[in-house]
C-alpha cells in the first residue's frame, strides 16, 4: 500500500516528467491567455417590485407579484426567461442595428459552427436565415440573465469584443424588458376595456328592458308610488294613523264625561273640583270662590253668623258654589256631545280602513311581481354601474402604465476583460499540469516494473530490505557546477575518501555504516563472518559496496578480509591488486596498509586448473581464511553466471542481494531470489538496494 512517504519518493523521482508536463500546459494555457480575443463583460441590474402598485381602482391588470415569497420568486424566475426570449432581443437587434455587426449577424454561419451548435442542443443559425435572425441568435449567446439569491434583483450580462457595445446592448436589453413590461399591460388593459364595453351594452339593454317592465306593471295595476312608496301602502299608513287618533280621542272623551258626571252626581264641593275638567271658566270661578271662603272664615271668626257682613259673605260663597255647579253641568253636556261625534269620527275611521284592507289584499299578487321586477331592476342597475365604473376607470387608465420593475444599477463601459483572465488561467494552468504531471508520474510508476524503493525490493523478493545505498557522485570542478554539467559516478578511490572523510553529514557513508551494523548483528553461530554480495545483473555496485563495507569495517579496528569472486568484472583486483601464485589461497592473501585490510582475488585466471575442481574443497579452504578475520567479505559475481557460486554460499554464513534502484527488473529479482533461497540451503539471505537517490530508510 502506498504510503506518504512512498508517494514523495515516487514524485521525486518522476520530476522531470512532472515539471515537462507542468510547462507544456503552462506554454499552452499561456499561448491561449495571450492570443484569444478579449471579451468584456457590462452588466445591469434590474430590480422586480413585488409591491402593488395600482393607479387606478380596478384589479383587471394584475399588479404586484405572488402572495407569498416562494410565489414571488417562482415569478422573478420567470421574468429572467422572459429577458432572453426574442420578445424583449428582437427589438434590440433593430434599435442597435445588430444585424450589420461582424460579431452579431453580418457574416452567415459556417457548416462546422451549426454542427457543433446542434451538437451542444444551443441555437443555430441556418444559411436561409435572415441577418435579424442570425443577429438574434448570436444575441442570445452573449447574453447572460441570472437572479440574486434570495432577491429580487435580476442580472443581465452580456458579453462583447466591444466593451463599449456590451455596455450599449446590456442597458437596451433592460429598457427593451421595461418597455415589454409595459406594452403588455396597456394591451392587456384595452383588451379587456373592449371586452367590458361589449358586455356595458348589453346590461344597459337589459337594464332599460327591465325599467320598461316595472313601468308597464305599475300602469297596467295602478301601483303608483309617491315618494318612492305605493300609493295604497301609504293611505293605509295614513288611515292606521288616523284610527289611533280618534280611538284616542274617544277614550279621551268618555274619560272626561264619566269623570264630570260623578262630580255631578256626588255634589262634590267647589274645592275638591280638579284641573281634570280644563276649563278656564271654572278655574276663575274657584279662585273667586277660595277668596270668598276665606272671607267668610275669617269674618266667623269675629261676627254672628246674623251679622250682615257675615251674611252678606255667606250669600257670596253660595252664589259662587252655584254659578260653578253650573258651568259644570254645562261642560258636562259638552264633551258629552263631542263623545258622541268622536265615535262617529270612529266609526268612519274604521270603514275607511277595512276598505283600503280590501283593496290592498286583491292587490298583493300585483305587488310581489312588482317587487320581484323591481328587484331584477335594481340588480340589473347595480351591476351595470360597477361595469360603468370599472370602464371609466379602465379608459382612463389606458394611458397610464407603471411597471413592476426598474434599473437600480445602469450598464458601465467594461474597463477590463472578463475574459481571458490571464492570471486564473495560469494558475488553473498550474494546479491542472501539476496534477497531471502527477497523475503521468503515478501511472509511469505503476507501469515501470523496475525496482525503486526498498519496499518493492523487498515485495520482489520475499527478502527483508536491510539499507538503501544512496549515488555517490564525482564531485565537480566550479567551472562544471557553473555549466551546470551532470555528475560523474564516482570511483572506488572517491568512495574510499567519503567513507574515511565523509563524516555523519555524508549520506553514502550512515548508509554504509548502517548495513555494517545489520551484517555485524548477524548471529553466525560461533562461525566465521563471511557475507557474500551477488545480484541478478550486471553494474549493481557489488564491488563497489563490497569496497566501502570492508574500508568502513578495517576504520573501524575490526580485521577484515575482502575476496574478489567476480570472474565476469574483477574490478576489485585491478585496483587492489593480485597476490602471489601460491599452492594456497592463504598464499595469495595480500594487506594494503593503506586501507587496513586484507585482500584475495579469486577470478577465473587466478584460480589453478587443478586442486579445487571439488567446490567442497574451496569452500572449506575459504572457510578456513575467513576465520583468521572478523568480517569476510565476498564479491561474487552475478549469482546464475559465477561458477564458483555454489562454493561461495558455502563458504558463507549470508547472503546480500544487491538490485540498483531504477535499474533492475522486479521479474528479474523475483527469479535470481528464488533460485538464492534455493542454493543458499538455509542460510540469511537479506536485500540491499543501491544507488537508490539518497534513500537511506530500512
Amino acid at each position: 500500500m502506498l504510503d506518504l512517504v512512498g508517494l514523495i519518493r515516487i514524485l521525486r523521482r518522476r520530476m522531470m516528467l512532472i515539471v515537462v508536463t507542468v510547462v507544456v500546459v503552462m506554454a499552452l494555457a499561456g499561448g491561449y491567455a495571450f492570443l484569444t480575443t478579449p471579451v468584456y463583460t457590462a452588466s445591469t441590474k434590474i430590480l422586480v417590485d413585488p409591491r402593488k402598485k395600482n393607479t387606478v381602482g380596478t384589479e383587471v391588470v394584475p399588479s404586484g407579484l405572488g402572495t407569498t415569497v416562494g410565489e414571488n420568486f417562482a415569478l422573478v424566475d420567470s421574468q429572467v426567461k422572459l429577458i432572453t426570449s426574442d420578445a424583449v432581443l428582437r427589438p434590440v437587434v433593430k434599435e442597435l442595428h445588430l444585424a450589420t455587426d461582424p460579431e452579431f449577424g453580418a457574416r452567415e454561419p459556417s457548416i462546422l459552427s451549426s454542427v457543433i451548435a446542434s451538437l451542444f442542443g444551443g441555437p443555430a443559425s441556418k444559411a436561409g436565415d435572415s441577418p435579424d435572425e442570425r443577429a438574434l441568435i448570436a444575441l442570445s449567446k452573449h447574453v447572460k440573465v441570472e437572479r440574486d439569491d434570495q432577491t429580487y434583483v435580476i442580472d443581465i450580462a452580456v458579453t462583447s469584443i466591444d466593451p463599449i457595445m456590451a455596455a450599449r446592448i446590456a442597458q437596451a436589453i433592460a429598457h427593451s424588458y421595461l418597455a415589454d413590461q409595459s406594452e403588455e399591460k396597456i394591451e392587456t388593459t384595452q383588451h379587456v376595456s373592449a371586452l367590458m364595453d361589449g358586455q356595458l351594452a348589453a346590461l344597459r339593454d337589459r337594464l332599460l328592458k327591465a325599467e320598461s317592465q316595472v313601468q308597464q306593471f305599475r300602469a297596467k295595476h295602478n301601483l303608483q308610488e309617491a315618494e318612492g312608496e305605493l300609493i295604497d301602502t301609504k293611505q293605509l299608513k295614513v288611515l292606521n294613523d288616523q284610527l289611533a287618533s280618534v280611538r284616542a280621542d274617544v277614550a279621551q272623551n268618555e274619560i272626561k264625561a264619566k269623570q264630570i258626571k260623578r262630580m255631578l252626581t256626588q255634589g262634590v264641593e267647589p274645592e275638591m273640583i280638579g284641573d281634570a275638567i280644563g276649563s278656564e271658566t271654572v278655574a276663575r270661578l274657584r279662585e273667586q270662590y277660595a277668596i270668598a271662603a276665606r272671607r267668610e272664615a275669617i269674618l266667623s271668626a269675629g261676627l254672628l253668623p246674623s251679622h250682615p257682613q257675615m251674611q252678606q259673605a255667606h250669600s257670596e260663597v253660595e252664589r259662587l258654589r252655584q254659578l260653578i255647579h253650573a258651568e259644570v253641568a254645562r261642560i258636562s253636556q259638552a264633551i258629552d256631545l263631542e263623545y258622541e261625534m268622536s265615535k262617529r269620527r270612529l266609526a268612519e275611521a274604521e270603514a275607511a280602513l277595512a276598505a283600503s284592507r280590501e283593496e290592498s289584499n286583491s292587490n298583493d299578487s300585483a305587488r310581489i311581481k312588482l317587487r320581484e321586477l323591481t328587484r331584477e331592476s335594481e340588480t340589473t342597475r347595480a351591476v351595470y354601474e360597477s361595469f360603468l365604473s370599472r370602464v371609466k376607470e379602465m379608459n382612463e387608465a389606458q394611458g397610464i402604465s407603471t411597471p413592476d420593475a426598474r434599473i437600480i444599477s445602469p450598464a458601465a463601459i467594461p474597463d477590463n476583460p472578463s475574459w481571458p483572465k490571464k492570471k486564473l488561467i495560469l494558475a488553473l494552468a498550474l494546479v491542472f499540469g501539476c496534477g497531471l504531471g502527477g497523475s503521468l508520474a503515478l501511472a509511469a510508476e505503476h507501469l515501470d516494473r523496475r525496482i525503486h524503493s526498498g519496499a518493492e525490493l523487498r515485495a520482489s523478493t520475499g527478502l527483508k530490505s536491510l539499507v538503501s545505498i544512496p549515488t555517490l557522485h564525482a564531485k565537480r570542478g566550479l567551472i562544471a557546477e557553473l555549466l551546470g554539467r551532470p555528475a560523474k559516478r564516482a570511483s572506488f578511490y572517491d568512495m574510499v575518501v567519503e567513507i574515511l572523510e565523509g563524516g555523519p553529514r555524508s549520506e553514502f557513508r550512515t548508509a554504509v555504516v548502517r548495513l555494517l551494523s545489520c551484517l555485524v548483528d548477524f548471529d553466525t553461530g560461533g562461525r566465521p563472518r563471511a557475507i557474500m554480495l551477488t545480484s541478478s545483473e550486471a553494474g549493481e555496485g557489488k564491488s563497489a559496496l563490497a569496497l566501502s563495507l570492508a574500508v568502513t569495517a578495517a576504520s573501524s579496528g575490526m580485521r577484515t578480509l575482502l575476496i574478489d569472486a567476480n570472474s565476469a568484472d574483477p574490478s576489485l583486483t585491478s585496483v587492489l591488486g593480485e597476490g602471489d601464485s601460491g599452492p594456497a589461497l592463504s598464499d595469495r592473501v595480500i594487506t594494503d596498509n593503506r586501507l587496513g585490510l586484507s585482500f584475495l582475488s579469486l577470478t577465473a585466471e587466478q584460480l589453478p586448473l587443478t586442486g579445487w575442481s571439488n567446490g567442497n574443497a574451496l569452500a572449506d579452504e575459504l572457510s578456513q581464511i575467513a576465520a583468521n578475520y572478523d568480517l569476510t567479505l565476498i564479491d561474487a559475481g552475478l549469482l546464475r553466471v559465477e561458477r564458483n557460486a555454489a562454493a561461495l554460499i558455502t563458504a558463507s554464513q549470508a547472503i546480500l542481494f544487491l538490485s540498483k534502484a531504477s535499474a533492475t527488473s522486479q521479474d528479474t529479482a523475483a527469479l535470481a531470489a528464488a533460485d538464492l533461497l534455493q542454493m543458499a540451503n538455509g542460510r540469511r539471505c537479506a536485500a540491499v538496494l543501491t544507488m537508490a537517490n539518497g534513500e537511506t530508510t530500512r
